[in-house]
């Protein structure tokens, strides 16, 4: 896991450091019309794995006509997903007004084709826990796309850099995954063998479909009544908060899957996966929470410095969408207890439950504009927090009262250094710069002091990650 954070955390830095050079190289229209022009693919890149990579990861033994079954079927899928996107391209311009939006779109129809290629390619690798290929697939993969952003902004390729970086991200992570994966599809395929898969992926399949549509449905809908300007500032909030979550959340996510997975087999069962379950959530919140309440609180002076003035009003929109950021990356490793107690019904009749409630607060609150459907989406995903605990309870004895507490501190932290740096260090501040890196430091120290209030159980949870994710003697694998 170490590995894997380790990779993530460097790629987060990387697109820390890049993220100012693009604001500053493109337009916030060219930001807008990427965000817009994923929304498809993004929907595609849902159905693209079709939920078999997971479910080949949970298999006992590796059997090479059954993988070799699953990468036939996903090369198919990817490529009609593939088809399928740029058949919508055109329709999906005409509704947005976006007219630029078509060859976007069709550039972007790639990237679905490409993830379901190597999708069990990647899921051996994790099966084999070769985390740290993993990471370095990553971190090349990342730098690489960040290379061809940066080559084309400034050149003046304006939203093209951010299509190329994608294209590009999804290329190198294919060509990674194809070369150090041990697997070779041989010419099988065998109908019986892949249909429990299909099972197993049809409850996470949907399920993905709906936190993509949840996760979209704010581009469309500011897109649609408010215009790009709305979407640009979203999109960047958005994109900004991805830099931490994905960094940790991410890997933590990936790793507790297999980890969970065998102690489900082998270990104490659900009892076990409850535990890693909650020592999971500590270390993301214990990092996560503390870091962006801090930041939300502290005012735009970070922003404007990071971004430039242009993007000053990112500050209250990120501020306003933080509870739901930190919900996302929270909740991350809930999904993979789901999956390993083979509950993933139980998951798609939660998500479909909270998207449609979460929809109708959204759209309550719409007309009244942007500032209060963004405040009201995120206070709809803290309020469904005890309700998503008490889904997990039927798979795993989960103590939810347990899961509320690990909040507390990290909350508490970042709430105190963040109105220390509003109200005591901001007015003090000489220039942008100063009050960009003393909100940074105050980010710092509430992670710090969470850690500091939570340090016997942070300790302990730590130790328990650490025992889970080592690697066990495997048999079958080629």
């Amino acid at each position: 896991m170490r590995s894997l954070i380790g990779a993530r955390a460097l790629l987060a830095v990387l697109q820390f450091l890049s993220l100012p050079l693009l604001a500053r190289l493109l337009d916030v229209r060219d930001f807008a019309i990427m965000a817009l022009a994923m929304a498809i693919p993004l929907f595609a890149n849902t159905f693209s794995d079709a939920g078999l990579g997971r479910s080949l990861v949970r298999r006992d033994h590796f059997d090479p006509a059954e993988w070799s079954t699953v990468f036939w079927f996903l090369a198919a899928v990817g490529t009609a997903l593939g088809l399928l996107v740029i058949a919508s391209a055109p329709v999906y311009s005409a509704v947005m007004g976006e007219p630029d939006l078509v060859a976007v779109v069709i550039v972007l129809a790639s990237v679905p084709f490409l993830q379901a290629l190597v999708s069990p390619h990647q899921a051996k690798l994790e099966r084999d826990y070769r985390f740290h290929e993993i990471s370095a697939i990553s971190v090349a993969s990342g730098v690489i796309a960040l290379g061809v952003a940066l080559a084309f902004a400034l050149v003046g390729a304006g939203y093209w850099a951010l299509v190329a970086q994608q294209v590009a991200l999804a290329g190198a992570r294919a060509a990674g995954f194809l070369w150090l994966s041990r697997f070779r599809p041989g010419l099988a395929f065998d109908w019986p063998l892949l249909k429990p898969h299909l099972n197993f992926g049809k409850n996470t399949l949907l399920f993905s479909g709906v936190m993509t549509a949840q996760s979209q449905v704010v581009i469309l809908a500011f897109g649609q009544v408010f215009g790009t300007s709305a979407v640009a500032l979203w999109s960047m909030a958005e994109r900004a908060s991805r830099l931490a979550r994905t960094g940790l959340a991410g890997p933590v996510s990936q790793v507790t899957l297999v980890s969970m997975s065998r102690q489900w087999r082998q270990g104490d069962g659900a009892a076990e996966v409850a535990d890693i379950y909650l020592a999971s959530s500590r270390v993301l919140a214990t990092v996560l929470v503390p870091a962006f309440v801090a930041v939300a609180l502290s005012g735009d002076a970070i922003f404007v410095w990071f971004l430039s003035e242009p993007w000053r009003p990112v500050a209250w929109v990120f501020a306003l969408a933080v509870p739901a950021f930190l919900v996302e990356a929270l909740t991350s490793a809930g999904g993979r207890v789901f999956m390993v107690s083979d509950r993933t019904d139980l998951r798609l009749r939660m998500s479909v439950e909270r998207f449609s409630l979460g929809l109708v607060v959204f759209l309550g609150a719409f007309p009244f504009g942007v500032g209060p459907a963004i405040l009201a989406r995120s206070v709809f995903a803290v309020l469904y927090l005890p309700r998503y605990w008490s889904y997990l309870r039927r798979c795993v004895p989960l103590d939810r009262m347990v899961a509320a507490r690990l909040l507390v501190a990290p909350v508490m932290a970042g709430i105190g250094c963040g109105l220390v740096q509003r109200y005591g260090l901001n007015p003090l501040a000489g220039s942008s710069t100063f009050a960009a890196f003393s909100t940074l430091a105050m980010a710092v120290l509430a992670i710090c002091a969470a850690g500091v209030f939570t340090r016997r159980e942070l300790r302990s949870d730590i130790a328990l990650l650490r025992r889970s994710a080592h690697r066990p003697g495997e048999t079958g694998s080629p």
